[in-house]
């Protein structure tokens, strides 16, 4: 696992196509803005709570 922290304004690039931008910073709320090419599909990823002895689904299951 990797930890990164960025201000406001500030980038992160993946795989040298996928721009992640922190948008704001509030709160209780992170607002970030992903820019990739129109050929790739979106993927989302759901924020899952669990309870204790849960166990936590695929990736795959949360996206697509």
């Amino acid at each position: 696992m990797k930890i990164i922290s960025r201000s406001v304004g500030e980038q992160i690039i993946v795989d040298d196509h996928i721009t992640v931008t922190v948008q704001k910073i509030d709160r209780e709320k992170l607002v970030l803005s992903i820019t990739s090419p129109k050929d790739l599909p979106p993927y989302r990823e759901v924020t899952i709570s669990l309870d204790s002895g849960e166990q936590v689904p695929s990736l795959l299951s949360m996206t697509r």
